[in-house]
């Protein structure tokens, strides 16, 4: 793996075997495989969009992913909902058909910030690697938000 210095969303800053991390922000990174471009694009018609969102660092996950889930779509073809990269995190998808494309739409949410995922494919079949692609979000920075410390 190969390795750059500094931040640049979408910028590459690890390649192997064909598959790109990508910065999102300075603390949350992404796998694309090869063919994407910075805009999250690929000629095949497969696109990305992400936001990461700041949030109160006293926020618990789980209440904030319950909040979010109020607003989604509430019947998609599949939904999914699991644990993170550890016990900081928490996630959310779910797959439907949208304007003649196939979406996957995604929260992963820890305490402080969380990532909006939305993954657009024209072909349903790339179920398995939007799943892959939204699983392989990495938060680098800290797990739990720095803490005040009070004066003895």
């Amino acid at each position: 793996m190969v390795e750059t210095e500094g931040f640049r969303s979408g910028a590459v800053i690890g390649e192997d075997e064909g598959v790109a991390r990508r910065g999102l922000s300075d603390d949350w990174t992404i796998e694309l495989p090869a063919g994407f471009g910075a805009d999250l694009r690929h000629a095949d018609g497969r696109v990305l969009l992400a936001e990461v969102i700041a949030t109160p660092p006293a926020r618990a996950p789980e209440a904030l992913l319950d909040e979010i889930l109020q607003d989604v779509h509430q019947s998609p073809e599949q939904r999914w909902r699991e644990a993170g990269t550890d016990s900081y995190e928490v996630r959310y998808a779910s797959w439907f058909p949208e304007d003649g494309r196939w979406a996957l739409y995604a929260y992963t949410v820890r305490r402080g910030s969380y990532v909006q995922l939305a993954v657009l494919t024209p072909d349903p079949a790339d179920l398995v690697w939007a799943l892959a692609t939204w699983r392989s979000l990495r938060f680098a920075g800290s797990p739990m938000p720095k803490r005040q410390l009070r004066p003895a």
